[in-house]
């Protein structure tokens, strides 16, 4: 061993002891290698998540890693789920592991423990574990093991049989008695049974710690975490805790100095740690079986299938084409991933067969030929300048990437079909580990200290919304955070206890999108892993899986793809059209007008305020520019000027030139920038004479930026290019113009092919709106705020949403007429799909529903049940039978029980009045359908139910008769608000539909949060405590105020803070002056504006401007008798008998 210290830590939790152990990876390699550790161990409690991530970062720093896990023993069988109380229902026993009989018996324990054993936590049993204890080492554990819960509640003979017990399962030279001292006063009383077991039956014993977090220090933010796994307070007096501070990773001399009295236990440690020696083949891979047909070779059906291709895709082989494939073929058959191929192409073969919508590719995979004839991808590498060893380089190990996009509704489908063809034990979705970021560990820590959730939030809010940002970067320099840890210490003390934890594994889940498929059963390679929902999946994440040579790949949901296919279908069933969306024209000239006008909402890719921005200014005329965009659209390349500069030369408004002739034809395409990596290839093959496969390791070299690498290819490439007969100085140009580039490069293949559903999209709503919004609309049923998007684009694009109708609408959103798209069911609050099913099937039977009665005669009410028919009331579903909705929710209890005792009765054959059926009404012939006599409600309430059930208004908005006016008194739009500037001052008219009071950390001072919202959107405004005691008497719930303040655009979502805040009726007293248009207005109509004026007489006087017969414009200004008092009535009538544009006022 390289190291020098003679102890080794063999108790030790990782973040994988999810929200219980705090010892980060890296961090725990480090300090470790400080101490000169020569081996560690894991033992994370009940699963080996991390075993392979540890086994490589411990390689790296020289350590070696010893795999283990703190299992759990359930006292009786492992099916015995029995016990009353978690601390019942298993013991504590630490496993290390030896070698690979050994690793494979742990991980056919863990998978146990989960699948089979899980009572509160993973649990196995001694009946299992004698059945794989080969290969592995047994220590005794903490207090909650078995041995030293016997000792402590003075049970010596049963501890001594249990001892003798687990010794025999393990051999006596591989279980060992495990003395800790932790200041537990029940410790000591522990220890000294155990060395009395030891004498007694002869067994070695060993010092451990079992380590929780790394320092001292850390023990309080450790507390913290226990907090958080427990929903728990730090104020809290019996909040769970570890009873001293001593489980943190500690020294060789520390553990030395403790044990001085018993040497041997510290020896021990080393060992145990000579006998653990695990070597894990990483270079291995485990591809699934696949059969070809009978009679044929992998390789050979590999061959046709692109043949097959080949005369589907092309009209004529070109050599080209057929060099291209050979080159390829031989590659793939060289590298052994025929396989890889043929089951992938078998799988989307399925998908199409079964008409489920895949995507035409995603990632490098674009870029191979074979994949485009196998139908694995949709656009043609030749074409668009992709290339396959960026996809594929022979002179690179590792399995190449296919990921695919499949219709988001079906995915599970194709997930089932691989399941089922390579045996469910072989197949399995991936384990995937939500971590505590920044903002999330500020969160947690905030909760579990009882600071106000206001404050948190403030502080949260100031890390910079950065992918990858620490607490020690967001608290650097002088920033509001920085300044604010400086100089207050309890943000300070939330701060440190947070940079402990951030970036600690906080929850286990399925990858959105990974699948692995072995050749043989998973558990023979990883753990198993057993989810809250009975899913079964693997134990390691995708790193791991990656690294142990399983085929992983990711079966993502594209809510576009089914958007797509809905429209598709929806023009077949309206308009008899048939649209080959694989085979469209990309030189549609709607859908690049489409895209130049920036109309992209719900298209894909190009939807957001700043791809909007970007396609208004880039004008879009070729896909080659939609490729681009998508490249470019990144913060690297915006802030570099690289999008700038693409835009300019687009636009002629810079002149493009190349360094050498041999660069145009590679970067014409991208007006003379460098924009791909595949460019970065194709420049170093045509102008230094590398392969591609050169070429490939040339752009990895340049993302990895090692100093030594790059020079290296320096000198190649210079050579190169010399040897072409490019001079050295140009060479070397042209070299650094690569290196500068390459760090904002993009995967042309990736980009080309998310283009071409971007492309798709486009050109389904430039050709076909109402069937894409229709889709769209469908799509997103289950996310309120997109809905109220597109409802409002539909309008914009002059399509009618038709409300929601028990007697009209369906599952989905359905197109009624040219340009009207009708409410779907499923969009509308506690709505769900067995109540619509019902809905629509009584409709297709019996008809259009004739009143309430009826509709609940008629339906399953198990499926409806009072809530669901309410919400449809509510939301206007029913108006069509011509009630007030008040009405008909008086009338529901009692519809609702005559309806129920009907079924109940026709059901059990009992004859009743009900039955003496007529004819008419289906059974309510004979019943009084009494209707209540009462009035409707407010329109308020109406609107505010409509918005409760479909997150929006359908009638009306409660601001439409403002709409006019509100514009006078508002700076901006809540929509436009991310075009002003941070910190402008903003004045914005609006609503309050929600009011948070709250109170400073600092001063306990009364606060607010409000939620207002326009004709266009919704914002978050805070009122500070100088603020609120100025505006608070004006704070009223669906009041409609002014709002003057600053404008924060420092996070995603804009927000104001409030200077002032008052009613809207208040805003008329700030006016001046009232200006008026007069041209082309009648004299009767200057009667009729004299007679409001006289109505409202007050001191505001009212300039009228006309226009001569000479066209000069002149102003009249009223008599003082017709000055007038601004009122919201008056305003309103003004623009009732003049039009909106014809006038103005002046404000103070």
């Amino acid at each position: 061993m390289l190291h020098s210290s003679d102890f080794v830590h063999l108790h030790l939790h990782t973040q994988y002891s999810l929200l219980d152990g705090a010892c980060q990876l890296k961090r725990l390699a480090e300090l470790a290698a400080s101490f000169k550790f020569p081996a560690l161990a894991i033992t994370d409690h009940g699963n080996i998540f991390g075993a392979i991530e540890f086994y490589q970062i411990m390689q790296k720093a020289g350590i070696k890693p010893i795999i283990g896990c703190e299992v759990y023993v359930a006292p009786k069988s492992r099916f015995d789920k029995t016990a009353g109380k978690i601390q019942d229902a298993a013991h504590h026993l630490v496993l290390l592991v030896k070698d690979e009989t050994g690793y494979k018996n742990l991980i056919k324990l863990v998978s146990s423990a989960f699948i089979e054993g899980f009572y509160y936590r993973p649990r196995i049993d001694k009946d299992i574990l004698s059945q794989h204890s080969k290969g592995l080492i047994g220590l005794t554990a903490c207090l909650k093991g078995e041995i030293p819960s016997l000792i402590m509640r003075d049970q010596t003979e049963r501890a001594k049989a249990v001892t003798f017990e687990l010794s025999s399962i393990f051999g006596k030279d591989n279980f060992y008695l495990e003395l800790q001292e932790n200041l537990i006063p029940e410790q000591t009383k522990v220890n000294q049974g155990l060395l009395k077991l030891s004498s007694e039956l002869n067994l070695p014993i060993v010092a451990t710690n079992d380590v929780h977090y790394l320092k001292k220090e850390h023990a309080r933010a450790h507390e913290m975490l226990l907090c958080i796994q427990t929903q728990d307070m730090m104020d809290n007096p019996n909040r769970m805790r570890l009873s001293t501070e001593e489980f943190y990773f500690k020294s060789p001399e520390e553990m030395k100095k403790i044990f001085a009295e018993i040497p041997h236990a510290i020896t021990n440690t080393l060992k145990i740690a000579d006998a653990c020696n695990l070597e894990l083949d990483f270079r291995k891979m485990h591809l699934p079986h696949f059969d070809p047909p009978e009679g044929k070779t992998k390789d050979g059906y590999l061959e046709e299938l692109c043949k097959k291709g080949l005369k589907r895709r092309y009209a004529k082989e070109t050599p080209e084409v057929v060099e291209r494939l050979k080159t390829e073929l031989d590659v793939i058959i060289k590298m052994g991933f025929v396989s890889y191929f043929l089951i992938v192409w078998d799988f989307i073969h399925y998908a199409k067969e079964q008409g489920i919508p895949v995507g035409p590719g995603r990632g490098s995979a674009a870029g191979s030929l074979v994949s485009y004839l196998l139908g694995i991808t949709d656009l043609d590498p030749i074409r668009y300048g992709l290339l396959f060893e960026r996809f594929l380089n022979p002179q690179r190990a590792g399995l190449p990437d296919i990921d695919i996009d499949f219709c988001y509704e079906r995915r599970p489908e194709v997930i089932d079909y691989v399941t089922q063809k390579y045996g469910k034990e072989d197949v399995a979705q991936i384990i995937t580990f939500g971590t505590m970021q920044a903002r999330a560990a500020v969160r947690d820590v905030g909760r579990v200290m009882s600071m106000p959730y206001a404050d948190v939030d403030r502080i949260a809010k100031l890390i910079p919304a950065e992918a990858n940002i620490t607490l020690k970067d967001a608290v650097s320099g002088d920033s509001e955070l920085a300044v604010l840890y400086n100089t207050d210490n309890q943000v300070k003390d939330l701060i440190d206890n947070a940079q402990v934890l951030e970036g600690l594994s906080r929850h286990a889940s399925i990858h959105a999108a990974g699948v692995v498929i072995a050749d043989k059963p998973l558990s023979e390679y990883v753990p198993l892993y057993k989810t809250n929902d009975d899913q079964i999946t693997t134990g390691f994440a995708m790193g791991s899986l990656e690294k142990m040579g399983l085929l992983k790949m990711d079966f993502l949901g594209l809510r576009t793809l089914t958007v797509i296919s809905k429209t598709v279908k929806a023009i077949k069933k309206l308009r008899n059209i048939d649209v080959g969306i694989d085979n469209i024209s990309i030189e549609d000239r709607k859908t690049f007008e489409l895209l130049s006008s920036a109309k992209t909402m719900g298209v894909f890719q190009v939807e957001s305020v700043g791809m909007r921005d970007l396609l208004s200014k880039l004008n879009p005329s070729r896909f080659e520019d939609l490729i681009a965009l998508l490249a470019l659209y990144r913060p690297g390349p915006i802030g570099s000027g690289m999008l700038d500069d693409f835009i300019h030369r687009k636009a002629g408004k810079i002149p493009i030139k190349y360094d050498h002739e041999k660069l145009e034809p590679i970067l014409s395409d991208t007006y003379g920038i460098m924009i791909y990596q595949e460019q970065v290839m194709q420049i170093a093959s045509v102008l230094a004479g590398f392969s591609m496969a050169q070429a490939d390791l040339l752009r990895r070299a340049m993302s990895k930026k090692i100093p030594e690498v790059m020079e290296q290819q320096r000198r190649d490439f210079t050579q190169g290019c010399v040897k072409n007969n490019i001079g050295k100085p140009l060479a070397e140009k042209i070299f650094d113009l690569i290196e500068y580039f390459s760090g904002y490069g993009f995967n042309r293949s990736h980009s080309a092919a998310y283009a071409l559903i971007s492309y798709r999209t486009a050109y389904l709503k430039a050709n076909f709106p109402v069937e894409f919004m229709s889709a769209l609309l469908t799509s997103e049923k289950d996310n309120t705020d997109k809905i109220v998007e597109y409802v409002t684009e539909a309008k914009a694009m002059g399509i009618e949403i038709l409300p929601p109708d028990v007697n009209a609408s369906f599952h989905d959103f359905t197109i009624e007429g040219s340009k009207k798209i009708r409410f779907g069911l499923a969009a509308v609050k506690n709505v769900g799909k067995g109540a619509i099913e019902s809905i629509v099937e009584a409709r297709k039977k019996n008809g259009k529903f004739k009143d309430l009665y009826n509709f609940c005669e008629n339906i399953d009410l198990r499926l409806a049940n009072k809530k669901v028919v309410e919400s449809l009331i509510k939301c206007g579903a029913f108006d069509s039978f011509g009630l007030y909705r008040a009405q008909m929710v008086v009338m529901l209890d009692k519809t609702l029980e005559i309806c129920s005792k009907l079924k109940r009765e026709r059901n059990s054959r009992q004859l009743s009045f009900f039955d003496t059926d007529t004819g008419q009404d289906n059974g309510f012939a004979c019943i009084d359908k009494e209707i209540p006599q009462i009035k409707e409600w407010p329109e308020t309430e109406i609107l505010s139910f409509e918005k409760d059930m479909l997150g929006f208004y359908v009638t009306g908005h409660p601001l439409a008769k403002y709409e006019h006016q509100l514009k006078h008194f508002s700076s901006s739009a809540i929509d436009k608000l991310k075009k002003h500037k941070d910190g402008e001052s903003i004045t914005i008219a609006a609503m309050i539909v929600k009011i948070k009071q709250t109170v400073t950390r600092a001063k306990a001072e009364k606060m607010a949060i409000l939620k207002v919202e326009d004709l266009t959107g919704m914002i978050e405004v805070i009122a500070f405590p100088s603020a609120f005691k100025e505006v608070s008497k004006h704070l009223l719930l669906n009041s409609v105020v002014i709002i003057k303040g600053k404008l924060n655009l420092r996070e995603d979502t804009p927000k104001i803070f409030i200077t002032t805040l008052f009613p809207l009726d208040d805003a008329y007293n700030l006016i001046n002056a009232i200006h008026l248009n007069m041209s082309g207005v009648r004299e009767n109509v200057l009667e009729t504006l004299k007679d409001r004026f006289r109505a409202n007489t007050g001191k505001v006087p009212v300039y009228l401007h006309f226009d001569t017969p000479s066209k000069q414009r002149i102003q009249v200004l009223v008599g003082d008798e017709l000055f007038v008092r601004p009122r919201q009535e008056l305003i309103k009538d003004i623009e009732d008998i003049l039009g909106v544009d014809k006038f103005s006022f002046v404000l103070q």
